[in-house]
């Protein structure tokens, strides 16, 4: 069975975070399509401006060219032309064969405000969330 580590939980349906109806704002969204984790959102700075968006996995529209973009067989990250990490999907499996994807970032709203932040212990949200 496929997770997502989202606000302390595990959740094995979908979930969308952020603003996903306010075409320039934060959102991130996850589904799982068999095994496999899929992930769109819009990313913003912490001064607001838009960076990049993704559709299903794919670097859809950047509004800089200067992204680096890996995909190995159970990781996604784009960081800047600095190393900076803007985004990173990793998932692993646990001791019982259950597949949990963990989303690395800090997360920033149009406002430049923290929406959302994820690490090892999973994603902590601080605007919407539907699960």
């Amino acid at each position: 069975m496929h997770f997502f580590n989202i606000a302390t939980n595990l959740t094995d349906g979908p979930f969308t975070i952020g603003y996903e109806d306010q075409h320039d704002n934060f959102y991130l969204k996850g589904a799982t399509l068999g095994e496999d984790p899929q992930i769109s959102c819009r990313i913003f700075d912490s001064e607001g401006k838009q960076l990049f968006s993704i559709k299903k996995n794919n670097l859809e529209q950047s509004f800089k060219e200067d992204f680096n973009v890996t995909s190995e067989k159970n990781s996604f990250q784009v960081t800047d032309v600095k190393g900076n990490l803007l985004i990173r999907i990793e998932t692993h499996q646990d001791g019982q064969g259950n597949r949990i994807t963990f989303i690395h970032g800090n997360f920033f709203d149009k406002e430049g405000k923290l929406a959302a932040s994820g690490d090892e212990r999973g994603l902590l949200v601080n605007c919407p969330l539907r699960m």
